[in-house]
């Protein structure tokens, strides 16, 4: 009775240190995944921030460009100086008047 005994606590110690190796194996294996994924996310996020990056570029870039833009269309939009406005109204007001002619056009139907 006491080698029954002796032979099921071996057998009971050997499948624990059987379980704790698995245990241990099953650990570094989610630490091993977890660093994978930890690295991967990295990859991921190193490359959106790059991508950022250069959307942020372009659309400074293109602000840039539309201030510009703008600059110039205020640089060729100045008011005129008031005499030549004035210049230009009298000068329109003195025209002759033309006379109009009206011209109706009716199309034929060939048959």
């Amino acid at each position: 009775m006491r080698d029954e005994l002796q032979i099921r606590r071996r057998e009971l110690e050997n499948e624990l240190a059987s379980l704790s190796t698995k245990e241990f194996m099953l650990k570094g294996g989610l630490r091993k995944l977890e660093e994978k994924i930890i690295a991967q996310l990295e990859k991921t996020i190193y490359a959106k921030r790059l991508t950022l990056s250069g959307l942020e570029s372009q659309k400074n870039d293109l602000e840039k460009k539309l201030r510009e833009l703008q600059g110039n269309q205020v640089d060729m939009q100045k008011p005129e100086e008031p005499c030549a406005k004035v210049e230009t109204a009298k000068a329109v007001q003195q025209r002759p008047v033309e006379e109009s002619v009206t011209v109706n056009v009716i199309e034929g139907h060939p048959e």
